[in-house]
């Protein structure tokens, strides 16, 4: 039952949690006077007074007359010109009435850009670009503005930098205490808002470095400060700028306040560019420091941190770090991340048990180690049932979780357990009603079940949440195929590809319609084109290619793509038993026998569908697999009944027994099981026995 469309973000797109139980968060943000000669009186205010309206940023003073603030406060829809002109307020006290937004500021000056990093923009475009722009806005999100009235010399002063490298950061512990300071939305402007005791962590995932101070719309380009010096460093000094919060709950001016208590602590944690990144491009409009002198006579060029795509150094660091600290469950925790991305899954797996040894209460680390361990679902490993004690634990601990539950639900839907599965996404919404993820994973749940109806409402209400998300659109469009609703099925992939051109997912999601009414060749040149697109080959997608040409009669290449997604996707147990069949139609049997042995390498021979595989092998009667197919769950059940009746069937076509296998096959295209790809295949199988037509030549 190779399926043919695969959930949306089962284990990315989750919820957000509150904090650790049963201890209630509090918001510690303290109130911090900007008047001249006090330390924060070089903080203040960016406005940006464009056509109809005015974005209020923060900013401060890095020279008497220079202030630094994030790109995307300055950048107009065009992007950012020295010809702009803004504003900028310090100190306290009354402008007056025709400045409204800054009626606390006792002094302001115009401001016009003299140097910028790029201002990305991730609220358009493709998935892909917008990933892309996220990724960079880390490091390129900064602008310097030079006032036509320098404030520095009325008293306000000048905050000094402190570039440290990404590397230093890391091999240096990998964080360092600081206070944030803004001007968030949810606090007027009568004073700064400081987040007094918070962490900067350097570089935790992809882009620019990571913190966990409290932001809101307004903290953008504000400074983080380093909250104590350390040797040879005066103070106060700045080492990041506040770019990037990540917080669902700006529309209600909710603060998030990321605990490092939390499992989901560093999925959580807000983006800063480092002082690193732009330093080389500031300094020459700066007042001379010895400190910027010396990191810039060590350093070449902007820090860019660690690439994603070579993780390596940043495993090397991480262990530098952990030979000074080796019980640290954070480190540990960050060097399993980076492991990860370098597909280096025991290792991972290591760093994280060996950060609950260090702390058992370490929930980062068990949250990542479930996911981790239920993304792998390696059946001799156990890692499914291992994933779901760890989020036993975690449910227990964070009752409230709506993301525990949403990830929970996720693993017991990849185990057929649609109603366990119902269950958390049914709680998870509760806690969270706007949750577009728990949504569309209990709509698919629902559809598993038989619910039509409510699925198509959870389907409809995600949609109607989110029409921009083409991702939404593809996974309805699944919907309405199995409901036999086509021609709402390619409007809604023809909706997606309006918001997204080149999205693969909704182009094999059109070649799956296609093939469902028999149009053969148009699904060959739709799945063509999606992988074509594909950023990296995937598994489903190849093997989707094969099923195609296999019902085309190209058996030679259906082989090549189902040997290629057994490579690309091995935990996947179906790519072996479709190359079986190909082989066997092609009268390859020792080569479709191998197929079966090679799985039986890699599957316990108690986990469907081994005992599939022994019974084409010949080592397993026909009753006792049909008394296997009838294990597990009721959803479980049906499927492997399909199962045992398509690769029975298939076995009978090739010995020769057209009647066994006309029976088994019709039986197959009952269940109505449109979602995996065995159902077109029989459907094929079936015409060329004499029965119902189904491939359409044109």
């Amino acid at each position: 039952m190779r399926m043919r469309l695969f959930l949306t973000a089962l284990f990315g797109i989750l919820a957000l949690a509150p904090g650790l139980a049963p201890a209630k968060m509090v918001d510690d943000r303290i109130s911090v006077p900007r008047e001249t000669g006090s330390p924060m009186g070089a903080v203040g205010m960016v406005l940006h007074l464009g056509a109809d309206t005015a974005a209020i940023g923060t900013g401060f003073l890095v020279s008497p007359c220079h202030v630094l603030t994030a790109a995307h406060v300055v950048a107009e829809p065009e992007g950012i010109s020295s010809d702009q002109v803004l504003l900028f307020f310090a100190g306290s006290g009354e402008l007056g009435p025709e400045y409204r937004e800054a009626h606390s500021f006792a002094a302001l000056s115009p401001a016009r850009p003299v140097v910028w990093g790029e201002n990305h923009d991730f609220d358009s475009g493709s998935t892909a670009d917008r990933r892309a722009a996220w990724l960079k806005a880390g490091w390129d999100d900064w602008a310097l503005l030079k006032l036509d009235r320098c404030l520095g010399d009325e008293g306000f002063g000048y905050l000094k930098l402190l570039p440290l490298s990404t590397q230093e950061m890391t091999v240096n512990g990998g964080a360092r205490p600081v206070v944030s300071v803004g001007l968030p939305a949810d606090h007027n402007n009568d004073t700064l808002t400081a987040d007094p005791a918070c962490t900067l962590l350097g570089q935790v995932d992809s882009t620019g470095w990571q913190h966990d101070c409290t932001t809101l719309p307004g903290n953008s380009g504000g400074p983080i400060i380093a909250a104590k010096p350390e040797a040879g460093e005066d103070w106060p000094r700045v080492m990041a700028i506040t770019v990037i919060g990540k917080n669902e709950h700006w529309d209600e001016l909710k603060p998030q306040i990321v605990d490092v208590g939390s499992p989901d602590y560093l999925d959580l944690l807000p983006t800063a560019v480092p002082v690193s990144a732009f330093i080389d491009k500031v300094a020459p409009y700066l007042p001379k420091d010895a400190k910027t002198e010396a990191y810039l006579a060590k350093h070449h060029g902007a820090d860019r941190g660690y690439d994603i795509k070579n993780p390596k150094p940043a495993i090397d660091d991480l262990t530098k770090a952990l030979a000074q600290k080796p019980h640290s469950p954070m480190l540990l925790t960050r060097r399993g991340l980076w492991r990860e991305t370098a597909e280096d899954q025991p290792s991972a797996l290591s760093d994280y048990s060996a950060a609950l040894r260090a702390d058992p209460n370490f929930a980062p680390a068990l949250y990542a180690r479930a996911l981790l361990r239920g993304y792998r679902n390696d059946k001799l490993q156990g890692d499914s049932r291992a994933a779901l004690a760890d989020f036993e634990i975690l449910t227990r601990r964070f009752p409230d979780s709506a993301r525990l539950r949403i990830a929970r639900g996720s693993l017991l839907y990849g185990n057929y357990d649609y109603r366990a599965a119902l269950g958390d996404y049914d709680a998870a919404l509760k806690l969270d009603p706007g949750n577009i993820s728990a949504r569309i994973t209990r709509a698919n749940a629902r559809m598993e079940l038989g619910d039509v109806k409510g699925a198509g409402e959870d389907y409809d209400a995600v949609i109607k949440a989110r029409p921009d998300a083409s991702y939404l659109l593809v996974e309805r469009a699944s919907y309405y195929m199995r409901a036999r609703r086509m021609d709402d099925a390619f409007a809604d992939i023809a909706a997606a590809l309006a918001i997204e051109p080149d999205n693969p997912s909704a182009i094999s999601s059109r070649a799956i319609l296609h093939l469902d009414l028999g149009e053969v060749n148009a699904a060959l040149n739709d799945i063509n084109q999606a992988i074509r697109l594909d950023d990296k080959p995937d598994g489903p997608r190849i093997a989707l290619r094969g099923t195609v040409r296999q019902i085309k009669g190209d058996l030679a290449g259906a082989a090549a793509d189902y040997r290629e997604g057994a490579k690309l996707d091995p935990t996947e147990p179906f790519d072996p038993l479709l190359l079986y069949v190909v082989l066997s139609e092609a009268g390859q049997k020792k080569e479709a026998e191998a197929a079966l042995r090679d799985l039986l390498k890699r599957w316990p021979t108690t986990e469907w569908p081994a005992p599939l595989a022994l019974h084409l092998l010949g080592e397993m009667s026909e009753a006792d697999l049909e008394k296997a197919a009838g294990t597990g769950t009721e959803i479980l059940r049906k499927y492997q009944d399909f199962d045992w009746h398509f690769y029975l069937g298939s076995a009978a076509m090739v010995r020769g027994d057209k009647a066994r296998a006309r029976e088994y096959f019709q039986h197959v295209v009952d269940t109505n099981m449109r979602q995996f790809l065995e159902y077109n295949l029989a459907r094929a199988f079936l015409e060329r026995l004499g029965g119902a037509a189904y491939v359409k030549a044109n």
